[in-house]
């Protein structure tokens, strides 16, 4: 009965936000989150002792949210009546026991990966996992509730939310990246999927053992997740597999955007309402503060996320109103500051600026990591090892970067990449927490 249950409101859900794809223009757009976050807006102020106060005020007086106030005003903030207590113990439990079918009541309980500082809590019911799922497949697979698919979630956590939707048709599998990576490529061998998504690392882990033979994979899509995908990562998966990669923008916030097919990742702008933090606004680069339209259990109201976004400059051809993104460039802590050449003031240096002048130096790197030690020096590890000619020219490449951005060349420290596992979030460019302090140029 219970999966009769979860069939019909994933298929009420699915054709929910069919219809909602119908939303063409900015004025459609708008008026729909308008009516949305008034029914939401009450629905949360009558149950969130947090945000009981704040019942009647437009959006824009509503507070401003990140993680650390999120999970200080946890109890209060969620609707569920759940402690930050019982829900880390449960999560941590299911984190350590890989079994994530647990729940307090019909409440899911999360953990997110913490690359952003103190891993933070989520929470979800029966009803926002079917809405979630609906809207996944709404929006990521045309055929959708009858398609003949089978989907491999390469992830390091399970949830109930990959539970969610099974049929005769269309299938999903779970495979922890947390196994031996052996294991990992036996399931996807035996499995033999369709649709492949995961993180970027993972993917790229899995196209060189294909590479190498140890893996007979064909998928026809796919889809990165969880992490930026590096322009070094993503020319492999494709060269291996044919296909071009496809991107979700998802967080613990929520499921936010994913690629069109002309490949522009769009915002979901008919779940949520994107305001924009300028960090830069000549080059189009901004924080994104989130609200979305339909959670209730743990409100998501202009919560601050920590990425950085760039808007894409013309329409995209694909005529989509949502709003389109040039790339997701990283988190804000992947910003390197380094020194003005002029005037010795903290300037920002971006991921996507660096990690295109190391690569640009030599086509025959395959991996690179750039890590600040201070405000002077860039620690960078390479693969192939860093050899004189290697690091001659990566040094050129940056030097002319430098000169551009008239910063002041910093040094540079050479050194063989470090190892990695694909149960660990890839973070290839790092910048110095204690050099960001919130400068926007």
């Amino acid at each position: 009965m219970s999966r009769l249950k979860d069939a019909m409101a994933v298929t009420a859900h699915y054709l929910s936000a069919r219809r909602l794809q119908a939303l063409r223009t900015r004025e459609q757009i708008e008026a729909h989150q308008q009516r949305r976050w008034l029914a939401t807006s009450v629905r949360i102020a009558s149950a969130s002792p947090f945000y009981a106060a704040y019942r009647n005020l437009p959006l824009s007086q509503w507070p401003l949210m990140e993680k650390q106030v999120w999970m200080r005003h946890f109890d209060t903030i969620n609707t569920a009546g759940i402690t930050l207590s019982q829900a880390y113990t449960l999560a941590d439990q299911a984190e350590r026991t890989r079994d994530f079918r647990p729940t307090i009541g019909d409440i899911t309980i999360g953990l997110s990966t913490g690359t952003s500082g103190a891993r933070g809590i989520f929470l979800a019911s029966s009803d926002e996992r079917r809405r979630w799922a609906a809207t996944m497949l709404a929006k990521l697979l045309p055929g959708g509730l009858l398609a003949r698919e089978r989907v491999v979630l390469l992830l390091r956590a399970g949830s109930n939310l990959y539970d969610t939707v099974h049929g005769a048709r269309l299938q999903f599998r779970y495979v922890d990246l947390l196994q031996p990576f052996d294991h990992v490529l036996q399931q996807l061998e035996n499995y033999q999927p369709t649709i492949l998504v995961g993180p970027t690392q993972a993917l790229a882990l899995v196209a060189k053992a294909q590479q190498a033979g140890s893996v007979h994979l064909a998928p026809r899509r796919i889809i990165s997740a969880a992490e930026v995908l590096d322009p070094l990562d993503g020319a492999r998966i494709e060269q291996t597999w044919q296909v071009r990669i496809e991107q979700i923008y998802q967080a613990t916030e929520g499921f936010l955007g994913q690629t069109c097919a002309h490949g522009t990742i769009h915002l979901n702008e008919d779940c949520i309402i994107v305001e924009r933090e300028w960090i830069d606004r000549s080059q189009r680069r901004f924080v994104p503060i989130i609200t979305d339209l339909y959670r209730f259990t743990q409100p998501v109201i202009r919560y601050r996320l920590n990425d950085v976004l760039v808007e894409r400059a013309s329409p995209c051809p694909c005529g989509s109103a949502h709003l389109a993104l040039e790339r997701i460039e990283g988190r804000e802590d992947d910003i390197v500051w380094l020194r003005d050449a002029a005037d010795a003031q903290l300037r920002p240096v971006f991921a996507d600026s660096l990690a295109r002048a190391v690569l640009n130096a030599d086509s025959t790197i395959e991996d690179y990591q750039i890590e600040q030690r201070d405000a002077n020096t860039l620690a960078i590890a390479l693969e192939p090892a860093p050899d004189k000619a290697r690091q001659l020219a990566i040094h050129r490449s940056l030097e002319t970067l430098f000169r551009t951005l008239r910063i002041a060349v910093p040094t540079l420290v050479f050194g063989n990449m470090p190892q990695h596992t694909p149960g660990n979030k890839r973070r290839r460019v790092r910048g110095l927490a204690t050099l960001q302090g919130r400068q926007h140029a």
